[in-house]
């Protein structure tokens, strides 16, 4: 895979749902000690945190090979996350109180987050990172934990938007984050887990 074929694909993933909402009104907001939309903005900054992690996954791609069916489910998530992307920083231009560029997480969690982003990017380094059937499971192994958050973050999210337009989007995108999460578990239980009911590596 080259570098065109990488840009290609996020080209795609960015034009399908180019077309952000325009919102005339902010919606109300619930009382509390925490406004409602600076909850609802933190959500939506950790979901765009990932997506940018997530979009970023084919880009492996240029320093190694995987089997057709990784293949072709990695680009269908690379490509959602960037298409949402392009959703979320729409709506963000076209109604300023939501903000998509918050950092609620905890510095402690921040540092771990950034270890375990290390360690995996080394597992799948050249040379000296994994390959074949052991790159193709920790390549859907890290696709799962992503999307498995994503999805419940949607949920989450679609339950206290008070804008149907933005409800809408979550609604939407969880509903596609369950889709992906399926075919990423399924092909996990199919090539890699062994059948008994409960989720076990098979040994190479």
């Amino acid at each position: 895979m080259n570098l065109s074929r990488i840009s290609g694909a996020l080209v795609i993933g960015l034009a399908a749902l180019g077309g952000g909402c325009r919102l005339d009104a902010p919606p109300p907001q619930k009382t509390g000690a925490q406004p409602q939309r600076a909850i609802l903005n933190e959500g939506a900054s950790v979901v765009y945190s990932h997506l940018s992690n997530l979009s970023k996954f084919d880009v492996i791609f240029l320093i190694k090979s995987e089997s057709e069916p990784v293949n072709a489910l990695t680009t269908d998530v690379t490509d959602y996350a960037s298409a949402l992307m392009k959703t979320l920083e729409g709506v963000a231009k076209n109604y300023p109180a939501v903000d998509i560029t918050l950092d609620p997480v905890p510095v402690i969690e921040q540092r771990a987050r950034a270890a375990i982003t290390k360690d995996r990017l080394l597992s799948f380094a050249p040379i000296v990172g994994l390959t074949g059937e052991s790159f193709d499971r920790r390549m859907l192994q890290s696709q799962e934990g992503v999307l498995n958050q994503l999805r419940f973050l949607a949920q989450a999210l679609a339950d206290e938007e008070p804008e149907p337009s933005l409800k809408e989007i979550w609604t939407t995108a969880h509903t596609r984050f369950e889709a992906l999460y399926a075919r990423v578990l399924a092909l996990l239980q199919d090539k890699y887990y062994i059948n008994t009911g409960e989720r076990k590596v098979t040994k190479k």
